[in-house]
Formats: C-alpha cells, structure tokens, sequence
C-alpha cells in the first residue's frame, strides 16, 4: 500500500484534530447548556447552545435545545420585539435541527421527534396560527413514529383546535380502534364527545355509550362506573338548557352507576362523594319539601362519609408522590 506523502500528512493530521476538537468543545458547551436548562436558566443555556452550534454547526440536538431555551424564554401575548425575537429564532433553531438531524442515533431520533411536536405546537397557536404549516408538522410526527399513540392524540387535539370536527372524530376513532383495549382511547373518545363541539352542544348520549363500552372492558374496575357517574353529575348540575325533568333523570342514571361503582368497591371515597353531589342536584330540582330535605341530608351524609373514608385511606400509609420529571 502507498504511503501518502509527508507533506499530505502534515496538512490533513491538523484539520482533523481541528474538526476533532471542536466537536469535542461542542459536546461540551451542550453538557453545560443542559445543566442550565435542567435548572431553568434558559437565557444562560442559549449562551451555552449559542456556542456548540458555532462550534459545530451540524450538532442537531445543540440546536434543539437552542430552540427549546428560546421558546421557553418567549411570553406568549407578550408584545415586544425582543420576546417576538425569541420565538423567530426558536423556529430557526428547530428548523436547523430537522435539517442537520442524521437520525443516526436514538437519541437523534427522539430530538427529531421532539422538534417536530415543538413545530407542530407553535404553528398551532397564535401568533403563527397556521393549519397547513402545523399539519404538515403533525404529519411528519405520526409518519416517523406511526405506532406511538401519543402522535395520533397529537393530531386529534390539531384537528380540534383549527375546529376540523369531522376529522378529529375520525382521528379518536381510529385510535379507539387501533387500541380496543385501551381504557385511556375509549375514554379520550368519549372526552371528545362530551365537549361543545356540534352547534355549541355536546353529543352527550354517544359520550355515555362509549364510557359504558369503556367500563364493560374491565367490569370488575370500579372507575369505570365512576367515570359514568361524574358525566351525568356534570350535565344534571352544569347544562343550562335541561329542564327540571331530564336532570332529575341525569341523576337518577348517574346513582345507578356509582351504586356499581360502589359494589365492586365498598370504600370508594370518590365514588361515596359523588353519590352524595348526585343527591344534591335531585334535591335542587325536587318539589316535595319532604324528599328535598331527605336528600339534602342524604347528600351531607355521605359527603361525610367520603371525606373520613379519605382520611382513613390517606393515614393508612400510602407512599409519598414520585418527583416531577425534570426538563431535558
């Protein structure tokens, strides 16, 4: 084999210790900017991501950061050119991120992942509210990942917030679909169902019928019933334009479901607290004195019920909550 040439050796032996060295202080710079941005100081952590993309202007995820520090440091409603600047300069970065990200790595992957639902998020709101903008984004998200769920509840809340009802029903459908199994689907379908969303109503019954499908997955899982219990308290007490007669009904159903509740799970604090809220809106619409006040002390017994319930379980040792998650 050749040998290259002394003078080829020594010119090419610096550039590559050069390039070397550089990606190296890259690397650095982005530990630094990350401690910063784990502790909050955004504005030092652009200083620090500032310096990695100078050092290696293909560094992707030394530019995710820069765009994420930006728009962390951005006040949303906020009107002044500085903040305005902020988030100009957290598109750019995003923008550099997909552009240099080989997709090489997990990890590259994953700040691919991230860039685009930052993307999607910024292009959903004001003041760069743009539908096609943020779908190709969201598009981009579901096609790289098409088997995580989160995507697709990704795309849904798109569809809804930009009022593209008729294909966020699609969306929540397809993924109840895809995931039959999945209480957290059934009832994000059935979330979706209970909002205003049709002429300022909300299609109630389909609400119901599919958080009655929810429950019958696990029939033994008390919260399930509960779940249909807290939606016909929320209509009887909340809808304005029911009559005395149908939230009277409302919360007869409403009993119904937290009496099952209830049989699976005796000592059910929120299931015997809402029982007692039930009561209490039969009591508002009852015209007999008599049954009005037998409910409204009905509705105090068993707030109270469920109020010591919670403290009993509450003292009976639970461990404590686990740590929020940090950023980064």
């Amino acid at each position: 084999m050749k040998k290259l040439p002394a003078l080829l050796i020594a010119l090419v032996l610096p550039l590559v210790g050069g390039v070397s060295c550089a990606r190296i202080k890259a690397k650095s710079a982005l530990k630094d900017g990350n401690k910063q941005y784990k502790e909050e100081n955004f504005k030092r952590a652009i200083e620090f991501y500032e310096r990695s993309v100078e050092l290696d202007p293909n560094f992707a995820e030394a530019w995710f950061y820069l765009g994420s520090s930006h728009q962390a440091v951005y006040r949303p409603g906020k009107e002044s050119p500085e903040n305005s600047e902020h988030l100009a300069k957290a598109i750019q970065a995003y923008n550099k991120s997909l552009e240099t990200n080989q997709k090489s790595t997990e990890n590259q992957k994953k700040v691919r992942l991230n860039t685009l639902g930052a993307l999607t998020a910024i292009y959903s709101e004001e003041p760069h509210r743009d539908f096609a903008t943020a779908y190709k984004y969201a598009q981009d998200l579901v096609a790289e990942n098409p088997n995580d769920i989160k995507n697709l509840y990704a795309m849904a809340n798109l569809f809804e917030k930009f009022e593209q009802i008729e294909e966020a029903e699609k969306t929540y459908q397809q993924i109840r679909k895809s995931n039959p199994n999945d209480p957290k689907a059934c009832g994000a379908l059935a979330n979706f169902y209970n909002k205003p969303l049709w002429d300022g109503r909300s299609k109630f019954d389909q609400a119901i019928d599919v958080l009655l499908s929810c429950a019958a997955l696990d029939p033994n899982n008390a919260e399930g019933y509960l779940k249909v219990a807290q939606f016909y308290w929320d209509k009887s007490y909340r809808d304005p334009m029911l009559n005395d007669d149908q939230k009277r009904g409302y919360a007869d159903k409403g009993l119904e479901a937290v009496d099952k509740a209830l049989q699976i799970k005796p000592d059910y604090f929120e299931a015997v607290i809402f029982k007692g809220l039930l009561y209490r809106v039969k009591a508002t619409v009852e015209t007999n004195p008599r049954l009005r006040q037998q409910y409204l002390e009905q509705a105090a017994t068993l707030q109270k019920q469920g109020l010591d319930l919670k403290k009993q379980q509450q003292a009976g040792g639970e461990g404590p909550l686990a740590p929020p998650p940090t950023q980064g």
